[in-house]
């Protein structure tokens, strides 16, 4: 029997959301998808994604599907979502009205979306076999095309004009000018799936690269994609922890790292090298984790979502509390706010059969 999640002290929540409230209830209004935001840390949703327009009907995100959501470095009220068959939307003013990006990015399928660390007109967004960029907010667009799909990108916080994208092939690609210019430096034989840059917490300490294949482990770099090293052995000790999902870094804590998979949550605290599991409430293996977010200034406050359920815990893992998710869709991107850690974003989108 399914369970009811039912949103309480609704004024409360408008109060920091400026948004209606969600209940999933036999009464109530459902949430049908898009986007939520939760102003006490996953207690209640709220439903966002309202599209203004000229003609007075309303139009919102609630149909679309959200691959991932993204905030800008610089400013928290600038928020980024990609989806699955809408193309690529924006919002200004901290989620209460969104716009499409419109031009190449305003349909179809966007991979993911980056925002430049320093300069916020300063925006890439990956489809398909090209990396599309604008450095005036939107308003005109370049793009590198590329033999296959690109499935990765990321951007050197410490070196901004230094980024890196993964294509389906198994190419690792660098570009030292911005993304205009891009040469192949390793090559594996896995598609890759995320490729992730934090920030060393020194300026002076060069950045490492670390790169996760589809189903083939990681690998990592600490000179620029020079050299990479692999560590695949890492997992053996884990079932099923080379079905990759995600991989996030700890910015309170660095080279702490969360490696996402079908076994469950591991973190490693040096790196990468090693690597412990996370005690879950379900077994490892048992349930297929759509999504992770850790709170950006509290290393120990960690939140995954599930088809059909939110967790999250404040000591690191030991315990654990869940709630069902504000929508019968399933999780598919969460998001800590950077300078509000109670503010948090859940996107959603259909499970595909």
């Amino acid at each position: 029997m399914r369970s009811v999640f039912r949103v309480v002290g609704c004024m409360s929540l408008l109060v920091f959301l400026g948004a209606g409230c969600i209940t999933i209830s036999g009464t109530g209004k459902k949430a049908d998808g898009g986007l939520f935001a939760s102003a006490n840390r996953g207690e209640q949703w709220a439903q966002r994604g309202s599209i203004p327009t000229t003609t007075g009907t309303p139009r919102s995100m609630a149909n679309t599907d959200v691959r991932m959501m993204v905030q800008d470095p610089q400013d928290p009220k600038a928020l980024y979502v990609s989806t699955d068959a809408s193309g690529a939307f924006y919002s200004w003013d901290g989620g209460a009205a969104w716009w499409s990006f419109g031009g190449p990015l305003g349909q179809g399928t966007v991979e993911l979306v980056a925002v430049h660390p320093r300069e916020k007109c300063t925006i890439y967004g990956v489809a398909g076999p090209k990396i599309f960029r604008t450095s005036d907010c939107l308003r005109s667009w370049q793009s590198s095309d590329f033999d296959f799909a690109v499935t990765a990108f990321a951007i050197d916080p410490s070196a901004p004009a230094t980024m890196y994208a993964g294509n389906a092939r198994g190419d690792i690609l660098k570009s030292v000018d911005g993304g205009r210019g891009w040469r192949a430096v390793f090559r594996v034989n896995n598609p890759i799936t995320k490729i992730l840059v934090p920030s060393s917490g020194d300026a002076a300490a060069p950045s490492v690269i670390y790169v996760a294949t589809r189903s083939n482990g990681l690998l990592r770099s600490s000179d620029g994609g020079a050299s990479w090293q692999e560590l695949r052995t890492a997992f053996d000790q884990f079932s099923g922890a080379l079905e990759f999902r995600d991989l996030v870094a700890a910015p309170a804590t660095p080279g702490t790292l969360f490696h996402v998979s079908k076994h469950g949550i591991l973190r490693s605290m040096d790196r990468g090298t090693t690597w412990d599991a996370l005690t879950l409430i379900t077994a490892p293996g048992t349930v297929d984790i759509l999504a992770f977010a850790v709170n950006p200034k509290k290393s120990d406050e960690l939140m995954y979502a599930t088809a059909s359920t939110f967790y999250k815990t404040n000591d690191g893992g030991r315990v654990w509390v869940s709630k069902k998710l504000p929508t019968a869709q399933a999780a598919s991107a969460l998001l800590v706010d950077q300078v509000d850690g109670n503010l948090l974003w859940l996107g959603a989108r259909r499970v595909k059969k």
